[in-house]
């Protein structure tokens, strides 16, 4: 996948995931976005700074096959980081689940 900036990348990860349930065949794709991690709470119950991390990888391609998950890792500006296979129920797929935040489904519910 041929490097992006950050402003188009999310634009050509979904046609990336378009393509690979094209191709593929998965039950469903989700482009999914890795939240910010919360680092430093400074204040009392309000917080007056909070420090914020930004996690690599940005997004993440999730490709379903019933059983077990086909998960692509993207940078910001949309260079692929690299793929594996992960099973449904494994700690780190609730881990991702919870860390992140849908940007794009394919097919639309």
């Amino acid at each position: 996948m041929p490097k992006f900036t950050e402003r188009t990348a999310l634009k050509e990860i979904v046609k990336f995931a378009k393509r690979e349930f094209r191709e593929k065949r998965p039950q469903n794709v989700r482009v999914l976005r890795v939240k910010d991690e919360k680092i430093l709470l400074i204040g009392g119950p309000i917080p007056v700074i909070t420090i914020k991390e930004t996690q690599v990888p940005f997004y993440i391609v999730a490709l379903d096959y019933g059983d077990m998950y086909r998960l692509y890792n993207i940078r910001k500006d949309g260079t692929l980081i690299g793929g594996e296979n992960v099973e449904k129920t494994s700690d780190k797929m609730k881990k991702i689940e919870k860390s992140t935040k849908t940007e794009y489904i394919i097919p639309k519910r």
